[in-house]
């Protein structure tokens, strides 16, 4: 990845530049301090990654509808799902080592700390880096890859759901809920976990788990 790319890509993924924003190629190869061709490369690859598209005039920070939202969502929840299984699998074959499951808890307790503080942002750096971490011990990287994508997608439609009340005090249960099956290597209540887990954001983004039922 680009170093433009990058800071373009943080830059949306943070919620710097909201939905909707005109991507203009001259005022943000300005702010970036980098060349009209160098920025003209990195919006076409983060058009390709599905975070900007064109309405016909200029170039835009992508928005979601609700139905695209749930998709991506409920995509995210089987990816997740299927990774906490393999993680479980491969504690229980002994392939992961003690000290990658510390992290993960380490990771877990930081995801809590700044849910329970408000910390927003913070809360959603951690909670990423939480589930990626379980991404990493599935040893799927198609799949890791896939579920990356979509995480970057869903965030840039919302960054609100560990804000909310419910929320701040469900999260950390869950995580250590999955932390306790994937140690234990028991991959189908891992798995079981990590779905409903993640499935519980449709429900505080009111959205409904069927199509057709907005």
């Amino acid at each position: 990845m680009s170093s433009t790319y990058r800071r373009l890509h943080e830059l949306v993924v943070s919620g710097t530049l909201l939905p909707g924003t005109r991507l203009g190629e001259v005022p943000l190869a300005s702010r970036l301090g980098v060349s009209r061709p160098t920025m003209r490369e990195a919006l076409r690859r983060l058009e390709g990654s599905g975070l900007a598209h064109s309405d016909g005039r200029s170039l835009r920070v992508a928005r979601m509808s609700a139905a695209e939202l749930r998709s991506a969502l409920l995509m995210r929840a089987s990816l997740e799902a299927l990774h906490a299984e393999l993680a479980a699998k491969r504690v229980a074959d002994g392939e992961v080592a003690p000290a990658q499951l510390g992290r993960l808890r380490r990771l877990a307790d930081d995801a809590e700390r700044a849910t329970e503080t408000g910390d927003t942002h913070l809360a959603v750096v951690h909670n990423r880096a939480f589930h990626q971490a379980i991404d990493g011990l599935a040893g799927s990287q198609v799949s890791a890859a896939a579920v990356d994508t979509l995480w970057d997608r869903v965030l840039v439609a919302t960054r609100h759901s560990l804000a909310t009340g419910e929320r701040r005090e469900s999260v950390g249960p869950e995580h250590r809920e999955l932390i306790e099956a994937i140690t234990a290597g028991r991959g189908a209540d891992a798995a079981d976990l990590a779905l409903r887990h993640v499935r519980a954001t449709l429900g505080v983004l009111d959205l409904p788990l069927v199509a057709g039922r907005e």
